[in-house]
């Protein structure tokens, strides 16, 4: 339950002073080490700044809770309607494949010339398809009215889908989602204006590609995290031409409390995924560190049987879409990659998998609230792809969010504990009514840098990450706040502008990558 903001604020109160003054008093410590909060250099080169590019990456990995989440009633309520007329899954699929029939030749008859001699196949395509609705209602006793409420529970399941659809169906159809859903998420307004943003920001956005079918359609199960299995859309922008890969993250903030300690242990981060059995018989797979075995095995682990029969990875079968996306109709395109909470780690390893090869040429993972996912080779390969420039990581956090602080050690049976370490650029943000702090701060493990990696240690800990209601410094709504408030510092900076100084980064960067 959400604490309301008046009385966390005052319980926060005496700890925000404490933190406030100790960090105050470590400003001649912060300027010998050449430390500052924020660099004042260097500006934007090409009218990006980092506000430019994590303002639209916040609300995909916000809105594909609330989208997702409408998909899910949708289908249950699909299904409780089919239900009432005992058909099966393949019954169901011959009526979709009717009236999507029927849909689609009405639309061509409206755009065909009359006088044009293909109008005449037109016009008798549009009369088969209303004969086979006609037979498909009789054969299942359906109604026009019936047929009605089917081609809308499938029209909000259609892909690919137009951010100016997602947009109609968020108004028409919110009640469909529980109100226990909406007020944990942000409420419908919220979301309804992120939507409302991506449409103003590129109207021909759309959702090239979702997975969540096999996601478990109670909200109640779905909270306990990992049970289902991942859910991921694609985005295509082309006023960007950017192609965007958006994971989803956890439903409660509260699971990743409790499930991160015991699915801690490591596992070798193996590449590519999961393809055949064939494949892991004859494994010659190298290993670039080694990351959480929960969330490895989550994205490049076996899934359950498709529709394909295949039980490949979602990792491959990411790789496998976006491959022959950018070799058709998104050529010339930047790849992007983000997610917020399990999403950010899931975003991170991703982006990791999809720069290692060099197919796609740079690779930008935009993350908020990642948990850690890897170990210092894990973050060694990150150095690499980096230096190479194929990878660029900004991994936004919420000071006193605890889940970016863990897992931060690993059990290892009798041997020792195995330390996590984070990637990336993190951009630390902070509640505007937190005494004597920055808005924003950016943290670098800095290459080489013991200085860095113990000022690093002190302020990135649990101890210093834990508040009262922790939970809402967690969510979507708080990390969108934040980056508002934060958005003067962030318009000044750029990532490559960060990446591009050897003062924060520890290495240089010349070699020349492609987008």
């Amino acid at each position: 339950m959400l604490i309301p903001e008046p009385i966390e604020a005052a319980l926060n109160f005496p700890w925000h002073v404490t933190k406030g003054i100790a960090h105050l008093s470590l400003w001649p410590v912060r300027a010998i080490m050449q430390t500052p909060d924020m660099p004042i250099t260097p500006k934007p080169k090409d009218g990006e700044s980092v506000y430019d590019i994590a303002e639209p990456m916040l609300d995909i990995a916000s809105i594909i809770y609330y989208y997702t989440e409408l998909r899910s009633e949708t289908k249950n309520r699909l299904m409780k309607y089919a239900e009432k007329f005992n058909l099966s899954t393949k019954q169901i699929d011959d009526i979709r494949n009717a009236i999507v029939f029927t849909e689609t030749s009405l639309e061509a008859l409206q755009q065909v010339d009359q006088a044009d001699a293909s109008s005449s196949n037109v016009l008798a395509d549009y009369q088969v398809s209303l004969k086979q609705l006609e037979d498909m209602k009789n054969r299942f006793n359906l109604t026009s009215g019936d047929i009605e409420v089917f081609a809308t529970y499938f029209n909000i399941l259609k892909e690919p889908k137009s951010a100016v659809s997602i947009k109609s169906d968020l108004l028409l159809y919110n009640d469909f989602i529980s109100l226990a859903f909406r007020k944990s998420f942000g409420g419908s307004d919220w979301n309804v204006n992120n939507i409302v943003d991506m449409v103003n920001r590129d109207p021909k956005m759309y959702i090239k590609e979702i997975d969540d079918d096999f996601v478990d359609k109670s909200f109640a199960k779905f909270i306990n995290g990992l049970d289902s299995e991942l859910v991921y859309a694609i985005f295509v922008s082309p006023e960007n031409k950017r192609v965007t890969v958006a994971f989803r993250g956890s439903v409660n903030a509260n699971d990743w409390i409790a499930n991160t300690y015991n699915l801690g242990v490591m596992t070798d981060f193996k590449l590519p995924g999961y393809t055949s059995e064939e494949a892991e018989l004859r494994d010659s797979r190298k290993s670039y560190g080694r990351v959480h075995e929960g969330f490895y095995n989550y994205l490049f682990g076996k899934t359950a049987k498709g529709a394909n029969g295949s039980y490949k990875s979602k990792s491959e079968e990411i790789m496998g879409l976006l491959v022959d996306l950018f070799d058709k109709e998104c050529k010339g395109y930047s790849l992007y990659v983000t997610g917020h909470s399990l999403g950010g780690s899931m975003s991170t390893m991703f982006a990791a998998r999809a720069a290692t090869f060099g197919q796609f040429g740079k690779v930008t993972n935009v993350s908020f609230a990642s948990p850690y996912c890897g170990d210092q080779g894990f973050r060694d390969h990150f150095y690499e792809l980096e230096q190479k420039n194929l990878i660029r990581h900004i991994r936004f956090s919420n000071e006193e969010d605890v889940v970016p602080l863990i897992p931060f050690v690993a059990p290892n049976g009798l041997a020792p504990v195995e330390m996590y370490k984070h990637t990336g650029m993190n951009i630390r943000m902070y509640n505007a009514s937190q005494l004597l702090f920055p808005k924003c701060r950016l943290f670098y493990p800095k290459m080489g840098s013991l200085p860095n990696e113990v000022r690093n240690a002190i302020l990135n800990n649990v101890p210093m990450g834990l508040s009262v209601g922790v939970i809402s410094k967690h969510l979507c709504p708080e990390y969108c706040s934040r980056l508002e408030s934060s958005s003067e510092e962030l318009k000044k900076i750029s990532v490559e502008g960060l990446y591009e100084d050897a003062d924060i980064t520890g290495f240089s960067t010349d070699v020349v990558v492609k987008k």
